[in-house]
C-alpha cells in the first residue's frame, strides 16, 4: 500500500478546509510559502494540479474534490480513535449565531449533556455561516433570510430544519395604556426598536400589513436580537421579536404582545448543516437527533 506523503496531505486538508493557503497556514503555525510547497509536492506526487489558484484565495479542482472528500474523512476517524485510545471523548464543535446561540440554545443545552456526557460541546459564535466544516467544525447551525414555507424556498446543502423564525411585535405592559395591546395604527406612537442597524425585519414585516407605513427615523437600533429584546423589556419601544426567543419574557409576562388580533409571521428559519460523509458519527448524529427533537418539542 503506497500513500502520498502525509505531512502534505495534512497541508492540503486544512487549505480545503478553508480555502485558502493563508488561513492553513495560521491554522498550521507554519508560513504560507511552506504551505504553498508542500501542495506543490502533493500535486507532483499525482501530477495534476489540486487547486486553482485565485486572486485571494483558491478553489479545488474535480480531482482536488476527489481528494478532498477522502482524506477528509480519513483525518476525522484518526483523530476519533485517537481520542479514544487516548481516553478523550470526542469533542463536538458547533458553529451557531450569536442570538440562537444566547437565546434558545444554551438555556436547553444542560438537557444534552445530561443524556450525552461522553459528548462534551465546544459552542463557536461570531463567525460567518461560510465557516468550512472539516477537522475544526463538525456542524453549524444557520440562519436563513426568508418564509420556508414558500414553494420558492432553498434550504442549504446538506442541511436540516430546526425551526421557523416567528416574528411578533412586543414591549412591556409598562409603556401601554392599562397594559393591553394597540391598534396597528397607533404603532406610529411608539418607538421601534431595531435588532440590527437597517431595521431588515421591522421591513419585511411591513410588506404583510397592505397599506400601512412606518417612520422609522427615531428607532433605537441595536446589532443583536438579545439587546433589543432587553431594551424592549426595560421600556424603550416595541421590537419585533422572535417568539422562540421570548418564551420565557412571555410566560412570566415582562413582555407582552404589542398589537391586537395580529398573527406572527415567518421571515426566516434556522437550518443545521452537518458534513453527509460524517452524518452518521455517533456524537454528530446524538446531537442532531436531540436538537430536532428539542425544537419540535418546544413549537
Amino acid at each position: 500500500m503506497k500513500l502520498p506523503p502525509l505531512i502534505a496531505l495534512t497541508y492540503f486538508n486544512a487549505s480545503a478546509s478553508h480555502m485558502s493557503f493563508k488561513a492553513a497556514a495560521n491554522q498550521l503555525c507554519v508560513t504560507e510559502g511552506a504551505v504553498s510547497r508542500q501542495i506543490k509536492r502533493l500535486e507532483e506526487y499525482y501530477g495534476c494540479s489540486l487547486f486553482e489558484r485565485l486572486g485571494r484565495g483558491v478553489k479545488l479542482t474535480n480531482k482536488g474534490k476527489r481528494l478532498f472528500t477522502v482524506s477528509s474523512l480519513a483525518m476525522q476517524q484518526i483523530a476519533e480513535v485517537s481520542d479514544e485510545i487516548r481516553g478523550m471523548s470526542p469533542q463536538l464543535d458547533i458553529l451557531v449565531t450569536t442570538s440562537f446561540a444566547i437565546r434558545w440554545l444554551m438555556p436547553r443545552l444542560s438537557i444534552f449533556e445530561s443524556c450525552f456526557p461522553e459528548y462534551p460541546i465546544n459552542i463557536h459564535t461570531g463567525k460567518s455561516n461560510n465557516e468550512p466544516l472539516g477537522s475544526q467544525l463538525d456542524a453549524k447551525i444557520v440562519y436563513v433570510l426568508g418564509n420556508p414555507y414558500d414553494e420558492d424556498s432553498s434550504p442549504p446543502n446538506n442541511s436540516q430544519f430546526i425551526m421557523a423564525e416567528w416574528l411578533q411585535p412586543v414591549c412591556s405592559p409598562s409603556i401601554l395604556p392599562k397594559g393591553q395591546p394597540i391598534n396597528i395604527n397607533d404603532l406610529s406612537e411608539y418607538r421601534l426598536i431595531f435588532n440590527e442597524p437597517t431595521g431588515r425585519d421591522w421591513r419585511l414585516w411591513l410588506k404583510s400589513v397592505p397599506d400601512f407605513k412606518l417612520n422609522f427615523e427615531n428607532s433605537l437600533r441595536f446589532e443583536h436580537d438579545d439587546t433589543a429584546i432587553q431594551a424592549s423589556v426595560t421600556g424603550l419601544g416595541i421590537s419585533l421579536t422572535n417568539k422562540a426567543y421570548i418564551e420565557h419574557e412571555l410566560k412570566t409576562g415582562i413582555l407582552v404582545p404589542a398589537i391586537a388580533e395580529l398573527e406572527p409571521i415567518a421571515i426566516g428559519a434556522h437550518y443545521i448543516i452537518t458534513d453527509p460523509l460524517r452524518r452518521t458519527t455517533p456524537n454528530i448524529d446524538a446531537f442532531v437527533n436531540w436538537l430536532l427533537d428539542t425544537a419540535k418539542n418546544s413549537s
